[in-house]
């Protein structure tokens, strides 16, 4: 038990960072925008009762919920024929876990910031690839003392390839991307890096209606380190999948809202996420 104790506690540790900024890509995500500035708004709920072991089966019981809200601003310029753009994005909310730790953590995240390039732009095929690269800092909400905090205490980035493509009214979009932390410098523990796939599937039943799956999976390629060395059963995967709606209320406000499933969990938490996107086009 010992052991899987210290691998949550490890992994509640780095939760709040990651839930964050890991948000599951929407319809039209990754589509060029005319040139402005958007302002989108999410609410996150999610809740696991287990975490679970290295073979996947549930290790203990939990009772883990993160409700966090995210406002993010994303302004597109296109300079000279290449479209580039920019993003901050500041979580804030709280984590809770009341049966194994029984502790939580409130107030706002870690601010995420970064420029964009768009790689590949084709109105005509409607096919659009572009390069993300994302730096969160640590300004969230940190105690060594507990074993769950909304920040992660350290700097840490993420590379994003986005892909959006669309058939008539069938939309697909897709994110890579891939995660690197520093050390956090008050326990000398470091994350693994982290590959992770996600990708929304629509269909648009009207001009202002789209229904469709998304889903995603991440895995740690390596295992957290206290002081350098390894900690047993701490690399973490996890797979999640759901449906989703998406709808245009006018051209400037916009609607998402999709629910996912953990399938599966590997040293991991285990349960639902919710998620709802308010979009504002200034």
């Amino acid at each position: 038990m010992k052991k899987v104790t210290m691998s949550l506690v490890l992994l509640l540790m780095f939760l709040g960072a990651t839930n964050a900024s890991a948000v599951l890509v929407d319809f039209y995500d990754n589509a060029l925008p005319p040139q402005g500035v958007y302002g989108l708004f999410y609410g996150n709920y999610y809740h696991a009762d287990q975490f679970t072991d290295n073979d996947g089966h549930k290790a203990v019981d939990a009772d883990l919920t993160a409700s966090v809200a995210i406002a993010r601003v994303v302004g597109y310029k296109t300079l000279g024929n290449i479209p580039f753009a920019f993003q901050a994005i500041l979580p804030f909310g709280e984590i809770k876990e009341t049966k194994l730790l029984k502790e939580s953590s409130s107030g706002i995240g870690d601010l995420a910031f970064g420029p964009a390039v768009f790689l590949y732009h084709n109105d005509d095929t409607r096919t659009y690839l572009s390069y993300w690269f994302y730096v969160m800092a640590p300004t969230g909400e940190w105690d060594k003392e507990k074993g769950i905090n909304l920040g992660g205490h350290h700097w840490y980035f993420e590379h994003q390839l986005a892909l959006n493509k669309q058939f008539g009214s069938l939309v697909y979009d897709m994110n890579l991307n891939y995660y690197q932390h520093r050390e956090e410098s008050d326990t000398k523990t470091s994350n693994p890096d982290r590959i992770e796939f996600e990708a929304s599937m629509g269909y648009q039943l009207t001009e202002k209606l789209t229904l469709g799956l998304n889903g995603g999976f991440y895995r740690d390629l390596g295992k957290i380190k206290i002081q350098g060395d390894k900690v047993a059963d701490s690399q973490a995967e996890r797979w999640q999948i759901g449906p989703s709606l998406g709808y245009m209320f006018n051209d400037r406000l916009g609607l998402n809202l999709r629910w996912t499933h953990d399938i599966k969990a590997i040293n991991d938490t285990r349960g639902d996420d919710l998620w709802l996107r308010l979009g504002y086009s200034f």
